[in-house]
């Protein structure tokens, strides 16, 4: 797995528990605010702790934090999931179109960074294979419309030889 896509998954999870955090101490912030002054001017005759004066908020406030951050955080991974599998379906295809014989269409894979340059990997090593067979084709072209002696004849059939294993080992 490519170390830049764990880092930009993770980056998008603590940007979702990030975010909610922040909304959380916003919200509270805003409910304990009020809800302190009041204590401040009734609760002190009552002698109340901080958690009998905030508690009963505070839990469904971390209830709706939790259940929230793991909504998000199940969003994102589909989405990521989705993109992930859209570029590897399509590398696969590509796959599947060059068991064919067909090394000329690019992958054009969509989704990640880290997907997109595999599919250019893919692509760059079809288009050598694809340029090594144009030149074995040239030559068996060549080998047999040309009259060569049997000594060049010999070599360059060699050479051809060579050139088939680099593709076909």
């Amino acid at each position: 797995m490519n170390p830049r896509f764990q880092g930009g998954v993770a980056l998008c999870f603590a940007a979702v528990v990030f975010a909610g955090g922040a909304l959380f101490a916003l919200l509270f912030h805003h409910y304990a605010k009020a809800t302190l002054r009041v204590a401040s001017l009734q609760g002190h005759y009552h002698f109340l702790s901080a958690y009998e004066i905030v508690g009963g908020a505070l839990i469904p406030h971390v209830a709706v934090l939790s259940a929230g951050v793991l909504a998000a955080s199940l969003l994102v991974l589909l989405l990521l999931v989705r993109r992930v599998r859209g570029g590897v379906g399509r590398l696969v295809e590509a796959f599947l179109i060059s068991t064919e014989g067909d090394l000329s269409t690019p992958t054009d894979a969509p989704g990640l960074s880290g997907i997109t340059d595999l599919g250019g990997k893919i692509d760059s090593a079809r288009s050598r294979t694809l340029s090594q067979i144009r030149k074995i084709r040239e030559e068996a072209e060549f080998l047999r419309s040309e009259p060569l002696s049997e000594e060049e004849f010999a070599k360059r059939w060699n050479a051809l030889k060579a050139a088939v294993r680099k593709v076909a080992p």
